[in-house]
């Protein structure tokens, strides 16, 4: 999960004395939501989609169509960039990538490169597209979500059920934030599980802990306990 595999690249810049005009027309015509912004080809700021609307004249504005292009080639993008900007190594992970993000309150940053070079861009689609590809959602299989004891052994004794299903494990993902000392939540991905078998995991689960919901995505069957 390292950032490097799940960033977007190459980099799309802008220079720092372009017009806003041409930051639009940038997002117009690619699929970005993101500008690194370049003062003497090194990074001096960021500009979003988000910077752009806030730049532009409100609805209520008497300015026609023709004078609105005017007025954002005159407004420079030095002027609007966010500074300081919040940049990631490409070595870090894309899980620390996500938790930087939700605690700065950003979309995405640059990912910087041992050189100090910008090598890409790491975003929430990004991180999205990181998310789906581990749990294993895409492979339509089945998904456990329990309330287990956080001693040693018990999800061995999960994965082994698991497999004398014939089931093949995707991913397991577990969480302690908003459940008591003592457990955590577990959630495991699977596939190859035939109806038979998932229903007698999830009768066998719902008694060694409690099941928070079972689905099995192929057939669109989900229950919620």
């Amino acid at each position: 999960m390292l950032i490097k595999e799940w960033m977007s690249k190459p980099v799309i810049t802008i220079n720092h004395d372009e017009s806003l005009n041409d930051a639009a027309k940038q997002f117009r015509t690619r699929v970005i939501s993101m500008l690194p912004v370049l003062k003497d080809d090194m990074l001096a700021g960021i500009i979003t989609d988000g910077d752009l609307k806030k730049a532009m004249p409100s609805e209520a504005s008497t300015l026609d169509r023709f004078e609105l292009p005017a007025l954002l080639d005159s407004v420079k993008v030095g002027t609007v960039m966010s500074t300081p900007v919040i940049t990631i190594r490409s070595d870090h992970t894309a899980d620390e990538a996500a938790a930087t993000m939700l605690r700065k309150g950003i979309s995405g940053m640059p990912v910087m490169n041992h050189a100090g070079d910008m090598a890409g861009i790491i975003t929430k689609s990004d991180i999205f597209r990181c998310f789906v590809s581990f749990t294993g959602v895409s492979t339509k299989g089945q998904i456990f979500a329990s309330r287990l004891q956080d001693r040693p052994g018990l999800i061995k004794k999960f994965t082994d059920m698991i497999r004398k299903k014939n089931g093949r494990l995707c991913s397991i993902m577990t969480s302690y934030d908003d459940i008591e000392d003592g457990y955590r939540k577990v959630y495991f991905h699977t596939f190859d599980i035939d109806p038979e078998g998932f229903a007698d995991l999830v009768e066998t689960f719902s008694e060694i802990g409690q099941l928070y919901y079972a689905a099995d995505l192929g057939r669109g069957y989900r229950k919620i306990f």
